[in-house]
C-alpha cells in the first residue's frame, strides 16, 4: 500500500523546485505482465512508473497466462553482474542505493541465486530506468495479485524479492539459489539480457543497472522442467520478453534529478 503523506512530501519538495512528479495513471484494460486478466469486481487500478501501487488479495489458484514457470537446469558456467550507478535515477526522493548483484552458475546447474525485481529490458545509455519496461515475466503472471513464497512457480519471473524478500536495512547482503532464471542465452529465462530495478514502497524506481557476462562462457543447452543451481550474491547500502506477449509499459519519464534540499527523504521511503 502507498503512503500517502509520503507520496504528498515528495511533491511538495518536487513542486518547489518546479520539478512536477510523476502522476499516477489508472489502469482499466489489460496490460501484458502488469495486467494480463482482469479481476471481478474491477474498476480500475492506480499505476506509477508503469508498475500497479497498491496489489489485490493474494490469490493462490491463480497461475499466469502462460502456465506454471520451469525450473530451469543444466545450465553453463557464467557470471553476470550488476553494478548500480554513482547517482540515483530519482533524485527526488534523497535516496541513493548503492551496490553490485551478481549471478552465477557452474556446468549442469540448476537455477540461479538472485535478489531484487528484474525488469523486461536493458537501461538504454541515458539511464532511464523506466525504459526497462515492466518486470520480467515470461509466463505473463502480472503484478495484481502479490507473490505467495510457497508458490514460486506462480510468480512473475522477475519478482525475486517478493519470492526470497525484500531489503529491509540500510546495509544489505543475501546470496540465496533462485530455480527460474538461467545464464543459458538459449532459454526464454535467460537473465543476462535484462536489468535490476531498486524501488520505493510505492513503486517508484529509485536505480537501475543491466546485468553484464564478467565470467564463464556464457553458452550451454540449459532445460526447463516443471515445478517450484546457479548462485546470485547481493550486497549495497540504502543512501527478455515474455514467451505469451511483449511487456508493456503504462507511461514514460525523464531522469528525474534534485539537489540536496530533498535529501531528507532517504528515511521516509521504505525499500521494495
Amino acid at each position: 500500500m502507498r503512503s500517502v503523506a509520503s507520496l504528498a512530501l515528495g511533491a511538495a519538495l518536487a513542486a518547489a523546485q518546479g520539478v512536477p512528479p510523476p502522476p499516477p495513471v489508472l489502469l482499466t484494460t489489460t496490460k501484458s505482465a502488469v495486467l494480463p486478466v482482469l479481476p471481478t469486481p474491477f474498476s480500475g487500478v492506480e499505476t506509477l512508473e508503469g508498475a500497479i501501487i497498491a496489489k489485490g488479495p493474494p490469490n493462490a489458484s491463480y497461475v499466469g497466462l502462460g502456465g506454471s514457470a520451469q525450473v530451469q537446469s543444466n545450465l553453463p558456467s557464467a557470471t553476470y553482474a550488476a553494478t548500480l550507478p554513482a547517482q540515483a535515477f530519482n533524485g527526488l526522493t534523497g535516496t541513493n542505493p548503492s551496490g553490485t548483484i551478481s549471478i552465477s552458475s557452474n556446468q549442469g546447474d540448476t537455477g540461479v541465486t538472485f535478489v531484487y525485481h528484474i525488469h523486461d529490458s536493458p537501461v538504454p545509455s541515458d539511464g532511464n530506468c523506466t525504459s526497462t519496461l515492466a518486470h520480467f515475466d515470461v509466463t505473463n503472471v502480472g503484478e495484481y495479485y502479490p507473490c505467495i513464497v510457497s508458490s514460486p512457480q506462480n510468480c512473475q519471473t522477475g519478482d525475486v524479492a517478493g519470492k526470497h524478500g525484500a531489503i529491509m536495512a540500510s546495509t544489505f547482503t543475501t546470496s540465496y539459489k533462485e530455480l527460474y532464471l538461467s545464464t543459458d542465452p538459449s532459454s526464454q529465462y535467460f537473465v543476462g539480457t535484462k536489468s535490476i530495478v531498486i524501488h520505493t514502497s510505492n513503486t517508484t524506481r529509485l536505480t537501475c543497472a543491466n546485468f553484464q557476462l564478467t565470467g564463464g562462457s556464457g553458452s550451454g543447452n540449459g532445460t526447463g522442467t516443471s515445478g517450484a543451481n546457479s548462485t546470485s550474491t547481493s550486497s549495497g547500502s540504502g543512501s527478455g520478453t515474455s514467451s505469451t506477449a511483449p511487456a508493456q509499459y503504462t507511461g514514460a519519464a525523464s531522469k528525474v534529478v534534485a539537489g540536496g534540499a530533498v535529501a531528507g527523504l532517504a528515511g521516509i521511503f521504505a525499500m521494495l
